[in-house]
C-alpha cells in the first residue's frame, strides 16, 4: 500500500507525429504537497509536460541509482504509426499512469535527486532515455535483440560457509517469481485469445447486419409476393430486416469495444506484473553478488589467515613476516566485515521489497478483477438493452397478414371488412366468381396457391373447369365441393416458379417490385 500522501496524476495525453506528450499534476494533501515543494524547491502548482522519452530517461536513472530495489517496469514506447488512434494513446495514458501510482507511493524514489528534477521546469526535452532506434533501425541486421541473460537469475551456490545466508528462503522465492511470471502471462495470453475470437465474432455480426440490410435494396422481394394487397406486410418485413442489421451491427460494435477496454484495464495490468518480475529477479540479482563478494572475502580472510598460522608456528610472532602476516589478516577481516554487513542490508531490503511488492501485488490485482467485472458487466447490460430494444421495435411491426389463396376484388374489400361472421361466405362467393370469369376471359390463368408458387392452368384443366361452369350456372355446389375443386386445380402441373402468366405475358419474378406490382394491378383492373 502507498506510504506517500502524494499522487502524480496524468490527466491528459496527445499525440503528434512521432511523439505523445502526457500532462503530469502533482498532487497530494495540502500538508504534504507544500513539505515536498518547499523541500525541493519546486514550483506550486505543479504541472509539467513530458513526452515518453523523457520518462524512460526517469526510469533508466532510478533504475541504476536503486539497484536492490524493484523499479515499477516501464509500458512499452509507442508506435509511431498508431499515433493518429485515439484508443492507443488512451491506453498509453493509463499505462503511464499505472507507472507513476506505483512510483509516487515510494518515498524513496520521490525523494530522489533525479525525480526531483524530472518534476522541475529545469528538465530540457534533450534528456531522454536510450532508444534502440536509429536510422536505418528498420532494417532486419540492425535491430537490437534483448539479452535474455538480463532477464533470469543469477545462478550461485556458496562453496564455503557463510553465515546470515538465508539460501534456502530465497531459492523458495525464486520458483515462486517464476511461477508469478507464468501466471501472469498466461492470463495475458488467454485473455488476447479471447478478445481475438470476440473480435471475429463482431466482425461476422457487422458482416451480417450489411448483407441483411443488402436484401432490403435488392429488387428481389421477400415474402409473400408482389401484390397490392401484400404491399404493407412487404414494407413491414423490410424494415424488421432493417432492424435486425442495425442490431447486428450495433452488437459488433459492442464486441470491439469491450475488447479494447478489457485490454486497457486488465490485459495491461498483467503483462505490466509479468515484466515486474524483472524488477525482482534484478534486486535477487544484486543480493547474490553481494553474496559472491561475501564469500570471496570469506575465502580471502581463511586464506590469510592460515598463511599466518603456519608462519607463527614455523618463526614465531617476533618475526617481521609474521607480522605483516598478521595486519594483512587483520585487513582481511576488516574487508570481510564490511562484505558482511552489505550483504546483510542487502538481504534485508530485499525481503523487504518482497513484502512491499506482495502487498502492492494484492491491491492492484483486486481493484482490476474488479474493473473487469465491471466491465464486463456493463456491456452485458448494453448487449441486452440491445436486443431488448430491437425486439420491441420489431414487433410493433406485425399487419394483420393476407391470406394466400385469394386476392380480394376492390368491391368486395370493405364488404370483407365489415363483419367477421360473413367473411367465410363471401371467400366461397369469390372463388367462384373468379373461376366463372377467368373461363371466359382470359387464356392460361395463375392461380394463387396455397403454397405461394404461381401456377398455370393447362387446357385439360380449362375445359373441366368450363365444363363445371357451365354447371354450376345452374346449381350452385357446396362448400365442400368448392374446396374440393380448389385443390384439383392448385394441385395441377406448375410452370417455372419464376415466370408467371399475365394476360398472356411472361413476368418474371426477377422484375422490380414495381413492374411487378404494375402487372399485378393490370391484372386486377383487366378482371373487372
Amino acid at each position: 500500500m502507498p506510504d506517500s500522501p502524494l499522487t502524480l496524476t496524468v490527466p491528459e495525453a496527445a499525440a503528434s507525429i512521432d511523439i505523445i506528450q502526457f500532462k503530469l499534476v502533482l498532487g497530494g494533501t495540502e500538508e504534504a504537497l507544500n513539505d515536498y515543494t518547499n523541500r525541493h524547491q519546486l514550483v506550486q502548482p505543479s504541472v509539467v509536460f513530458r513526452s515518453f522519452q523523457q520518462i524512460s530517461w526517469l526510469h533508466e536513472k532510478l533504475t541504476r541509482a536503486f539497484p536492490e530495489l524493484v523499479v515499477p517496469p516501464l509500458p512499452d514506447p509507442p508506435s509511431s504509426q498508431r499515433m493518429d488512434d485515439q484508443d492507443y494513446v488512451e491506453r498509453k495514458r493509463l499505462q503511464v499512469v499505472r507507472f507513476f501510482e506505483r512510483l509516487i507511493t515510494r518515498t524513496v524514489f520521490a525523494d530522489h535527486e533525479d525525480f526531483v528534477h524530472f518534476l522541475s521546469n529545469d528538465m530540457t526535452p534533450t534528456e531522454v532515455g536510450q532508444s534502440n532506434r536509429g536510422v536505418l533501425s528498420f532494417l532486419r541486421f540492425n535491430r537490437v535483440m534483448r539479452s535474455n541473460t538480463d532477464r533470469g537469475f543469477k545462478s550461485y551456490k556458496a562453496t564455503e560457509p557463510v553465515e546470515g545466508n538465508d539460501q534456502d528462503t530465497f531459492h523458495r522465492h525464486q520458483i515462486y517469481i517464476l511461477m508469478l511470471e507464468s501466471y501472469f502471462g498466461t492470463i495475458a495470453e488467454s485473455l488476447g485469445q479471447l478478445i481475438q475470437t470476440r473480435e471475429g465474432l463482431a466482425d461476422v455480426l457487422a458482416h451480417m447486419g450489411d448483407v441483411v440490410i443488402e436484401t432490403t435494396q435488392s429488387k428481389y422481394r421477400l415474402g409473400n409476393g408482389d401484390s397490392e394487397a401484400h404491399r404493407k406486410a412487404q414494407r413491414a418485413l423490410d424494415h424488421k430486416m432493417q432492424l435486425f442489421g442495425l442490431l447486428m451491427d450495433e452488437l459488433g460494435f459492442i464486441f470491439t469495444r469491450q475488447g479494447i477496454e478489457e485490454n486497457m484495464k486488465f490485459g495491461d495490468v498483467m503483462i505490466e506484473y509479468k515484466n515486474s518480475m524483472d524488477g525482482l529477479k534484478t534486486a535477487f540479482n544484486a543480493r547474490t553478488q553481494k553474496l559472491m563478494d561475501y564469500v570471496d572475502s570469506v575465502k580471502h580472510r581463511n586464506k590469510k589467515r592460515d598463511k599466518a598460522d603456519k608462519l607463527k608456528l614455523r618463526m614465531g610472532l617476533t618475526a617481521p613476516e609474521v607480522q605483516a602476516t598478521i595486519a594483512e589478516e587483520e585487513e582481511a577481516a576488516q574487508e570481510l566485515q564490511t562484505s558482511r554487513q552489505e550483504f546483510d542490508a542487502c538481504q534485508a531490503k530485499v525481503k523487504q521489497e518482497i513484502q512491499l511488492f506482495e502487498t502492492q501485488k494484492q491491491h492492484d490485482i483486486t481493484r482490476a478483477i474488479h474493473d473487469y467485472v465491471n466491465l464486463s458487466l456493463r456491456y452485458e447490460r448494453s448487449k441486452l438493452s440491445s436486443l431488448e430494444k430491437a425486439v420491441h421495435e420489431i414487433r410493433q411491426f406485425n399487419p394483420k397478414p393476407v391470406s394466400l389463396a385469394h386476392t380480394l376484388l376492390p368491391d368486395e374489400e370493405e364488404s370483407s371488412t365489415a363483419s367477421s361472421s360473413t367473411y367465410d361466405a363471401k371467400q366461397q362467393q369469390h372463388r367462384k366468381r373468379r373461376r366463372r370469369r377467368g373461363s371466359r376471359k382470359h387464356g392460361p390463368q395463375a392461380i394463387l396457391s396455397s403454397a405461394s408458387l404461381p401456377t398455370s392452368t393447362p387446357r385439360k384443366s380449362k375445359q373441366k373447369q368450363s365444363k363445371s361452369s357451365d354447371c354450376e350456372s345452374g346449381d350452385e355446389r357446396d362448400n365442400d365441393e368448392a374446396l374440393q375443386s380448389a385443390a384439383q386445380l392448385s394441385s395441377s402441373s406448375r410452370v417455372s416458379p419464376f415466370i408467371r402468366y399475365e394476360n398472356q405475358s411472361r413476368v418474371h419474378m426477377s422484375a422490380s417490385y414495381d413492374e411487378r406490382l404494375g402487372g399485378a394491378a393490370g391484372w386486377l383492373n383487366s378482371s373487372d
